[in-house]
Formats: structure tokens, C-alpha cells, sequence
């Protein structure tokens, strides 16, 4: 006896990206909100945990989130009102500005970490150690092939 296929064999790749992205998004929504920060964008979570692995200029921001400079401003405009980043003059190239967490940011950035590693790890106990590695390898090649990686 053949076992049943699984739902999502015969579903295309971009619905289930979409869906396994909403798993994340949904986790880290939940952490958030749990821990005071119910004024975060949506697209907020996204930028802080961008800049709290490495720090950005502001073209860079708009780049890796896909949206004009203007959208990418307005939403670092938001975290700054808010207290999540502060701005600073690059000190390498004064007519551009870098984004900076602020303790605030910081604490929130803690947070989404928090948030993606509980999913990893409820992953983790789901499928295969190789499964992971590959998917991530996967992934990876599909970023790669638009020129869209993080």
C-alpha cells in the first residue's frame, strides 16, 4: 500500500513560501505584541532584524526591502518616532545616513531572534537534520537566482 501523497507535493513553490514565511511572520507578530511592542510595522520586524545583523545606509534599506528609497525612509521615519532606530551621519561618507538600533530597537531585534529560533527549532524536530540543509542550500540558490539575497 502506497502512502497517501503529503498536501503540499503538488502545490507550486511560491504559494508554499508564502505560507512557510506567514509561519514567521505570525511567530514573531505573537513575540512582539507579547512584549510590548504592539507598534511595530509590519515591515518593521523585517528592517530591525536587517539592521541588527550588521547595520545599514538607508540605500541599502531600500534595496534589500524591495521598495523605492521613499518607502524605505517613511518606514525608518516610523521606527525613529517610535524608538526603534536612530539615524546617524555615515562617518565614512557624510551625504549618507545609517540606521542605528536604539536600546528600544535592541530589545525588539532580541526578540524577533527569539521568535525565528523557536520556529527552527520546532522545525527541527519535524524533519531531517539533511532536510534543513538542504532546504536552506535551496533556498539559498533560488535567492541567488533573482540577486536577492539578505
Amino acid at each position: 500500500m502506497t502512502d497517501a501523497p503529503r498536501w503540499y507535493e503538488d502545490v507550486a513553490l511560491p504559494p508554499l513560501l508564502g505560507a512557510a514565511r506567514r509561519t514567521y511572520t505570525a511567530a514573531i507578530r505573537t513575540a512582539l505584541l507579547d512584549a510590548g511592542f504592539d507598534d511595530m510595522p509590519l515591515s518593521g520586524a523585517s528592517l530591525l532584524g536587517r539592521i541588527a545583523r550588521s547595520g545599514r545606509n538607508l540605500g541599502d534599506v531600500a534595496s534589500e526591502l524591495a521598495v523605492s528609497k521613499q518607502a524605505a525612509s517613511q518606514l525608518v521615519d516610523t521606527l525613529v518616532a517610535r524608538g526603534y532606530v536612530e539615524r546617524t551621519p555615515d562617518l565614512v561618507d557624510r551625504r549618507r545616513v545609517t540606521v542605528g538600533l536604539t536600546e528600544r530597537g535592541t530589545a525588539a531585534a532580541a526578540e524577533i531572534r527569539r521568535a525565528v529560533e523557536h520556529v527552527d527549532a520546532e522545525l527541527a524536530n519535524k524533519v531531517d537534520g539533511d532536510d534543513l540543509v538542504r532546504t536552506r542550500a535551496t533556498l539559498g540558490a533560488l535567492a541567488e537566482m533573482g540577486h536577492a539575497h539578505p
